[in-house]
């Protein structure tokens, strides 16, 4: 476990690691690190299902920075997946 703010600890895996940091669904870590500016690429998959609940990955609107999409495919299901990269 790991007591410090995820923009903290993605700081501290890139200055001692170095590399790609890959964070997969957890909403709560993406949500910190997207609000603290950390995050590069976005890579979405979006399921054409309606469950009426779940946590929201952007609750209060889209995030302020600027995002351009660089690749989309669409699934026999009718998924959608979608690659963002940020624009700095």
């Amino acid at each position: 476990m790991v007591d410090k703010p995820a923009a903290q600890v993605a700081e501290d895996l890139k200055r001692t690691r170095g590399g790609d940091i890959l964070v997969l669904s957890s909403a709560s870590v993406i949500k910190a690190l997207l609000g603290a500016g950390k995050i590069d690429r976005l890579a979405l998959t979006v399921f054409p299902v309606l469950l009426g609940g779940g946590p929201r990955l952007f609750e209060d609107g889209l995030p302020t920075s600027k995002w351009t999409l660089v690749s989309q495919a669409v699934g026999e299901d009718g998924t959608l997946a979608l690659v963002y990269d940020r624009i700095r």
